[in-house]
């Protein structure tokens, strides 16, 4: 009996030995599984560069709806849904702490709560101080920006914690003065998102987007580019004037960022509050390349704190949230409440609750904010649609509100999705070289320089960068808005303000735009007697005539006179295989989606009546034929289009003889 139960306990000990040799087993492979995806497996990035910067630019012209790129962006998410709960305390709008009375009513409690705050110091940019508990039961002024609520219960067991942000206007204004705001001295208010192109701002936020270009009459831009690869050296030459690479004397790895000369410095000379917000800390634009971060906080209001507090008190929880954030993405909800919120508020409306909070704290003063929101867009593209309804209602409270009486705005990013699958398109490859970006001016601007609202509205259609609103920026700055009825001549490398004429005759060497993120095209003139201009001709003419078929009985069936000029566009992006450093087995059966379409440029003179035109035209792969934008009437029609009222139609008709003589 004792030898059978020693061998069954050596053959069970066995069996155990073999099982976690098993499972260790497994356990490697499995880690080598993940390890040989991410490394071999995953999509690869191949490296595009623009083969002539120095060409004039002619702006991409894509279809935001192309099917290559739609299929990353057809999906949409569920609503988002955040705690049901609401939150035992809050902030109002005056900016005092205070209990939700829905919730929780002391007075009424009978002291079973026992609630404090605790004021968050930040220590350095990677780590706060929570100051000495203060107890408190009626509504309260926290003379901080952030600070952490308890609420214990009897027995001592901490039963609600939360942290909170606000605008502490009364401690700054302590010890330095903010000045008023005038019709010279305006406020500028910036706020960003992440890797959003223009066209991807088309697609997921048609509200905001239609709310800035149409209601309050801002400008979008088409030709902007940006200038540096990711969110850091773009959003630097947006702040300094130049990119990483034009400060020399800055040390990433042993520098503090407070050596770059960020402009926020030179509005807090001027009397200016400043304010400074950023979610997503682990991958903070500054902090991320810099190692040091900042030694002191950049400006008068500046949201780390808040942002670390949170980390601090649910460590576990950035992790568990990317995770779930994973699967909401692949259309798999595991639980309630989405990994896109903070208890019962959305992430990014705690930026804009930031935002607002600053701009309501000092209206009527002075102030310069920048907002950046990574999180939304980041890794997700359509996640950005949770954000359209509420960024169109932050505008819209600015306007209603009176805050843009004064005020420049700039809502925009800092370039397009970088998602390896998207890039690897061909309109990936565009959209992520040409972010979205938006201004809205004052009136007061307006009428004072009534050049400015003419040049923007032409610059929307040229090629610009960030150094551009750099120097706008700093216009606002200084009051000074000088040359700006004449268009800028001059061929050299140059930032030049949005404010002022962009030369059409731009080239990305002009712009100082590197040839790795270049994403203009190149026009090169086409022999006129090539067959397929006759062809691309006939099909403009056309379009002509059927646009005038409604009033065929007033207006001429226009015929072709002579094709005047004829170019053809062309993508400069060229693979470099030399510089992709990423192999993958992907990468060794698969390349990446090239263009096969063909861009003309056709300018042609019609009869009767000698009317010029020009138009863009798409001759695609399998030779079909349509045209891009509107076909352009570049001469003067005079009195040839009197017999009809259409606007529209005027500059394609040419009245008849007897029309003619009925008109007159």
């Amino acid at each position: 009996m004792n030898v059978a139960m020693s061998i069954s306990r050596y053959l069970s000990l066995f069996g155990m030995r073999r099982i976690k040799r098993l499972i260790a087993v497994l356990f490697v492979s499995g880690l080598l599984m993940v390890f040989g995806y991410f490394k071999y497996f995953q999509e690869p990035l191949y490296v595009f560069m623009h083969s002539d910067i120095h060409s004039q630019c002619v702006l991409p012209d894509i279809d935001p709806d192309d099917p290559t790129i739609m299929k990353f962006y057809n999906w949409h998410p569920p609503p988002l849904v955040c705690d049901s709960s609401p939150a035992l305390t809050f902030v109002d709008n005056s900016g005092l702490l205070k209990f939700n009375e829905s919730v929780y009513n002391p007075s009424n409690d009978g002291g079973k709560l026992k609630c404090v705050y605790s004021i968050v110091t930040l220590v350095h940019d990677f780590k706060v101080k929570f100051e000495a508990e203060i107890a408190f039961s009626e509504p309260v002024d926290v003379p901080a920006d952030a600070f952490v609520v308890r609420c214990r219960n009897p027995g001592g067991q901490v039963v609600y914690e939360n942290v909170h942000q606000k605008i502490d206007r009364k401690t700054k204004e302590k010890i330095r003065d903010i000045k008023d705001e005038s019709d010279d001295d305006l406020s500028v208010l910036m706020f960003g998102i992440d890797s959003v192109s223009r066209l991807a701002a088309v697609r997921k936020l048609p509200k905001t987007v239609k709310y800035i270009t149409e209601t309050l009459g801002g400008y979008m831009f088409q030709g902007y580019n940006k200038v540096g690869d990711h969110t850091f050296p773009n959003l630097l030459a947006l702040l300094c004037g130049k990119t990483q690479f034009g400060f020399k004397n800055v040390d990433l790895d042993n520098d503090f960022a407070d050596k770059y000369p960020f402009i926020w410095y030179d509005f807090e000379k001027k009397g200016y509050a400043t304010m400074h917000g950023e979610d997503w800390p682990e991958i903070a634009t500054i902090n991320q390349v810099m190692k040091k971060g900042f030694d002191k906080p950049p400006t008068t209001h500046y949201s780390r704190s808040y942002w670390l507090a949170m980390r601090h008190i649910q460590p576990m929880q950035y992790t568990i949230d990317q995770v779930f954030m994973f699967l909401e993405s692949k259309a798999m909800k595991l639980r309630k409440s989405s990994s896109l919120c903070y208890g019962n508020r959305p992430n990014h409306m705690l930026i804009v609750d930031h935002f607002k909070q600053f701009v309501q704290a000092y209206k009527g003063k002075r102030k310069f904010a920048f907002s950046w929101l990574n999180e939304l867009a980041h890794n997700y593209v359509n996640f950005l649609e949770y954000g359209d309804n509420d960024f169109m209602e932050l505008v819209k409270w600015l306007h209603l509100e009176g805050h843009l009486n004064r005020t420049v705005l700039l809502f925009f990013s800092d370039h397009g999705s970088r998602v390896d699958e998207i890039r690897n398109t061909y309109v990936g490859r565009i959209e992520d070289r040409m972010p979205f970006v938006s201004i809205v001016i004052p009136d007061v601007l307006k009428k004072k320089y009534p050049s400015i609202a003419e040049n923007l509205r032409t610059n929307q259609r040229r090629l610009t960068t960030t150094f551009d609103t750099y120097a706008a920026i700093r216009d606002v700055l200084h009051n000074k808005y000088t040359n700006l009825t004449s268009e800028i001549k001059e061929q050299t490398p140059q930032a030049v303000s949005i404010f002022k004429r962009i030369p059409e005759i731009r080239s990305c060497a002009d712009a100082m735009i590197p040839e790795h993120y270049c994403a203009c095209y190149s026009s090169e003139a086409v022999n006129k007697s090539e067959p397929i201009l006759k062809v691309v001709a006939e099909f403009v003419l056309q379009s002509i005539n059927g646009f005038l078929k409604p009033v065929r009985h007033k207006c001429a069936k226009l015929s072709i006179d002579s094709i005047m000029e004829a170019r053809i566009v062309k993508n400069n992006l060229e693979r470099k295989a030399d510089k992709e450093i990423k192999f993958t087995l992907r990468n060794w059966i698969s390349s990446p989606e090239e263009q096969d379409d063909t861009k003309y440029l056709i300018y042609l003179r019609t009869t009767p009546g000698n009317a010029t035109f020009e138009a863009s035209v798409l001759r695609t792969s399998d030779g079909t034929l349509e045209i891009m934008d509107d076909i352009s009437r570049t001469n003067r029609y005079g009195t040839q289009s009197k017999c009809v009222a259409d606007r529209f139609l005027k500059g394609y008709c040419f009245c008849t003889v007897d029309e003619v003589e009925t008109v007159i």
